[in-house]
């Protein structure tokens, strides 16, 4: 039999009046269970997760009729996907404050250290720009790659590779020495987040001995997978521009083929991100696509064929030689090995 709670029940449950579960009854949002015999209101577990994602999304600031639409879309998602979207929601909105935030402390220091009324009103204007110009970036990144249509068949087109490039052709190799590199650390009891776990093939390295490790991917499906291979394995929806955990959250961070769906700028950014949620002595760890430079990519493209080119011009490749000084904006040193003529492996600490 199905538990059943009274309005009171409710109202204590999330600390709110019943006065407010009458008025959203009323607005529509809310149809509890009416008794037949005395009519009065009862709410089962549904209505439970109804009522949190409706005091969730007032919380944010939207309005009865967008929580109506949302709740109605809702209706056909099971409980996973219905927390993921409130997950996303969540992050997104803390991520946008944060910029908010960090623009206003710029303001209110220029505004002290200004004497002049249009310097400032200058300044006030670059804020903005670049911190509408942030958020934007962060919003706008696309999976064109199609990963959650890839996920079931990831594992299986690795092996394959069937590409012209080979570039899976030391992906063992390439998650091996990343774990290996986590272990020469000497940090048993650290914590780990990987971005873009993907299947969970690098993660389960880390979990068959015992790390404590979380994977992050925007992937939907690819989550989905690497759950049920690894049914142990902590994982959730994140990505690099919008790292969902507190700062100073993790000892170590890895990825592995993953940084190079990033543009330079979006680079810039997930590294400030990663950074954010490093603590202060951390290692990043990062086996993908790479060139040393510019020039170095020039002498490597002149020997590929138009197929092998087009191929690359598909990805965002890093260089290796701009990611070292975007770190090193941070104080952090980075070393770097050549697996291929495509892969490398960078540590920063």
């Amino acid at each position: 039999m199905r538990e059943e709670y009274t309005i009171s029940q409710i109202a204590e449950m999330f600390n709110i009046t019943t006065n407010k579960i009458r008025f959203y009854e009323k607005k529509g949002l809310l149809v509890p269970i009416r008794q037949n015999d005395n009519k009065y209101r009862k709410f089962n577990e549904e209505d439970i997760v109804r009522l949190q994602s409706i005091l969730l999304y007032r919380s944010i600031g939207l309005s009865i009729d967008v929580i109506k639409n949302i709740l109605k879309n809702n209706e056909k998602e099971n409980y996973l996907t219905h927390f993921n979207n409130q997950w996303k929601l969540v992050n997104d909105e803390i991520h946008r404050l944060n910029v908010i935030r960090k623009s206003l402390e710029v303001v209110i220091d220029k505004i002290y250290e200004e004497t002049e009324d249009y310097k400032i009103k200058d300044d006030l204007l670059e804020i903005i720009k670049e911190s509408n110009k942030l958020n934007n970036i962060k919003n706008e990144w696309k999976d064109k790659w199609n990963f959650n249509g890839w996920a079931k068949s990831y594992d299986d087109d690795v092996k394959k590779d069937n590409g012209e490039l080979k570039i899976y052709k030391n992906y063992e190799l390439i998650l091996q020495s990343v774990y290996e590199l986590v272990e020469k650390l000497d940090r048993k009891n650290s914590k780990i987040l990987e971005i873009g776990v993907g299947t969970g093939n690098l993660a389960s390295k880390f979990l068959n001995n015992n790390y404590e490790i979380i994977g992050i991917d925007q992937s939907r499906e690819m989550l989905s997978v690497a759950k049920e291979k690894y049914p142990k394995l902590k994982v959730r929806l994140g990505e690099f521009l919008k790292i969902p955990y507190d700062n100073k959250s993790f000892d170590i961070i890895i990825s592995t083929y993953a940084f190079h769906h990033l543009n330079e700028n979006e680079k810039c950014i997930a590294i400030q991100e990663m950074i954010r949620v490093l603590k202060d002595n951390g290692a990043v760890i990062i086996g993908d696509l790479m060139f040393e430079s510019k020039d170095s990519e020039e002498k490597i493209l002149k020997d590929l064929s138009q197929e092998q080119i087009d191929e690359i011009k598909d990805e965002y490749y890093s260089y290796i030689n701009l990611l070292r000084d975007e770190f090193s904006k941070y104080n952090k040193k980075l070393e770097y090995t050549r697996i291929d003529k495509f892969n490398y492996i960078i540590k920063i600490q």
